[in-house]
């Protein structure tokens, strides 16, 4: 069975003299569904990096992987790489109050007419 064309050019990036940024990129293509997975169990980029660079998958900055990945794995993914929830203190409350612009709600209203009063 032939392998697709996104598997030659990974395979001929390996092989043939290509360019830095082509084999960089072709690393990961072959690895974007395994960092893809990494990424939808929340581990973060930097971990996901620093594990491939161990095992020798990668061989260029985390800048670098960090651009190929937001550019080939997340938008691929879309929206389904969810980042996990944010974790508040015990007690601390999950109300956000907006500011009130009618005057109701306490606070700082502005009223363009100046009192006297105010003034002196």
């Amino acid at each position: 069975m032939e392998t697709s064309l996104s598997g030659r050019i990974a395979e001929r990036a390996k092989t043939q003299r290509a360019s830095k940024r082509e084999r960089n990129r072709a690393v990961v293509l072959a690895l974007r569904q395994e960092i893809h997975q990494a990424m939808a169990d929340g581990w973060p980029v930097a971990t996901i990096w620093r594990t491939l660079q161990e095992e020798k998958k990668v061989d260029f900055s985390y800048q670098a992987f960090r651009l190929y990945v937001n550019k080939l794995v997340r938008k691929q993914a879309g929206a389904s790489i969810v980042p996990p929830p944010v974790l508040r203190a015990p007690g601390s409350s999950t109300k956000t109050s907006t500011p009130s612009r009618t005057g109701t709600g306490g606070g700082f209203t502005f009223d363009p007419t100046p009192k006297k009063e105010d003034l002196i």
